[in-house]
């Protein structure tokens, strides 16, 4: 609550002056009572009673007059959100261990993870591929819903391979009928495009075609890596070995789609690097907010003021009736 006119309530503080005032220029009055009062009623003074309840009404009515309000906000937020797909590669090389011990599946899940809690109002999808393409969940707003497919997702979902230019025709597909501000794919992916029914080139260009920026990330190292296979033992338990295996990756054919489609390209080789990846990306494409705030009073001195009406009345009916003063 705020007052219109605060400085009204300084005069409030001049009523005790006015009080000393008035004291000194008015004799004690002497008071006739109409009816029978007991005599121990009669030694207390009508008049202080009567004073009270004027300076009572004074003092609402100096509250009534400084205008208390009540405010009310209402804010509008128009946002221009950016439609993102998360694209991952979940071939068997993303379980190659060379990304601080850990592998490059549960690195890029985890980083993906945390870049998603970190947007808002933007509608985010999410597609898998390898050897063919598959969409887990469509552009939305349902965050937990993409984070509990992110979580449970791993290789051998699909049938192994890397399929690039699939994995992105359809994220394309997915996005090409986007209202949003930005559209936006994000691709990772550690191999090269070895299979599938859509060249990388002409998916990026089709995704150039409908104004969609591609983000292209390569992850792992080249060359002779360890991958981990895993397999029950004897007594149930899972027993890890590690097979050589010839990694390969195509930066210019990820560097070509990303420039085609106005984006941008990323070499990653650790856990830290992938982490400042999607820091960047984060700071290239964020959703524009607008903010209206509209501010409505409520006049509230409509009831200090109804009190001090009725305290004056009492004190005029009391003073006139049952205490009439007389000089």
């Amino acid at each position: 609550m705020k007052f219109a006119y605060p400085f009204a309530l300084a005069l409030i503080l001049l009523l005790p002056i006015f009080h000393v005032f008035w004291r000194k220029r008015n004799q004690p009055p002497r008071v006739r009572f109409s009816i029978p009062i007991p005599v121990s009623v009669r030694r207390f003074d009508p008049t202080r009673i009567l004073l009270f309840l004027r300076y009572a009404a004074l003092v609402f009515a100096i509250v009534a007059f400084a205008r208390p309000q009540e405010s009310h906000r209402s804010t509008q937020r128009q946002v221009s959100g950016v439609d993102l797909m998360m694209v991952l590669d979940t071939s068997a090389s993303m379980n190659i261990e060379d990304l601080a011990e850990e592998s490059r599946m549960t690195t890029a899940k985890r980083t993906i993870e945390n870049f998603i809690k970190r947007r808002n109002d933007d509608r985010i999808g999410y597609l898998i591929f390898s050897g063919e393409a598959l969409t887990l969940v469509p552009p939305t707003l349902d965050y937990g819903l993409i984070l509990r497919e992110v979580a449970r997702t791993d290789t051998g979902m699909v049938k192994d391979g890397t399929a690039i230019g699939d994995g992105l025709a359809v994220s394309v597909g997915r996005l090409k009928n986007s209202k949003a501000k930005s559209r936006v794919i994000i691709l990772l992916t550690d191999g090269e495009n070895n299979v599938g029914q859509v060249d990388p080139l002409t998916a990026g260009d089709l995704a150039a075609g409908f104004g969609i920026k591609v983000y292209t990330i390569a992850i792992g190292k080249e060359g002779r890596v360890r991958m981990p296979i895993r397999r029950r033992g004897m007594l149930g338990e899972t027993v890890t070995t590690y097979q050589w295996f010839d990694n390969q990756l195509n930066p210019d054919l990820l560097k070509q789609i990303a420039k085609a489609t106005d984006g941008k390209f990323y070499r990653v080789e650790d856990r830290a690097g992938l982490e400042e990846v999607f820091h960047d990306i984060d700071r290239l494409e964020k959703s524009e907010i607008k903010v209206n705030e509209k501010i409505q009073y409520d006049e509230l001195f409509g009831k200090p003021l109804l009190v001090a009406l009725l305290l004056l009345g009492l004190e005029r009916i009391l003073a006139r009736l049952w205490w009439r003063v007389y000089p």
